[in-house]
């Protein structure tokens, strides 16, 4: 096995946490393009964002951390200049409901793309997909004041909810072949991104 020269590695790990972080800012960026935005409801990069930081951070804190800032940035920008009739006062961009389900595919990500591959991809887009669905329409349910807090209350919510089932596997499926696709690509012809996990 080949030895690393310390300064290497550290260089390694500086590249690839570089390019690892610039892909999910990338990605935050294009929610504002138009084919993104309003065109389609729920179609956007933010699950792909979640389980790609999962699968390559070593750190976990990172892998939480950098795409929740960059959904949390895009979300102010969004909130308070494109959808401003949704918010007429001021929006801090953090809703609790999509953050947390954000959470679990980044958790899904960290759990089934240790090793990346199309079987473990297609899986955690599926499963990222569900509990995004599960989660976030359970705590609209339990949270808001839409739907009565009942058991047909919740079944209602849920039904309510699967229109948007599609577009947000299928907007996960592609946005996920794209940046782990460019990134596995790039490993193959630049090293430092292969030798190390940020």
């Amino acid at each position: 096995m080949e030895k690393i020269a310390p300064y290497k590695m550290k260089n390694s790990v500086n590249l690839r946490l570089g390019v690892i972080s610039g892909m999910i800012v990338l990605a935050a960026i294009s929610r504002f393009l138009p084919i993104v935005m309003p065109s389609m409801a729920n179609f956007s990069p933010v699950g792909a964002m979640a389980l790609f930081g999962g699968a390559y951070f070593m750190r976990k804190s990172w892998a939480y951390a950098v795409p929740m800032i960059a959904l949390w940035l895009s979300n102010l920008v969004l909130n308070n200049v494109f959808y401003k009739e949704f918010y007429p006062s001021f929006s801090f961009g953090f809703e609790t409901t999509v953050f947390v389900s954000f959470a679990a595919m980044v958790a899904i990500g960290t759990v089934f793309l240790n090793k990346v591959n199309l079987v473990n991809l297609l899986t955690a887009n599926v499963l990222g997909t569900l509990a995004f669905f599960f989660i976030s329409n359970f705590l609209v349910w339990y949270g808001g004041k839409m739907y009565p807090q009942t058991l047909t209350g919740l079944a209602t919510c849920f039904t309510m909810g699967l229109p948007f089932l599609k577009n947000t596997l299928l907007s996960n499926l592609l946005f996920s072949g794209v940046m782990f696709g460019i990134f596995e690509y790039a490993k193959t012809q630049v090293k430092e991104l292969a030798l190390v996990r940020a």
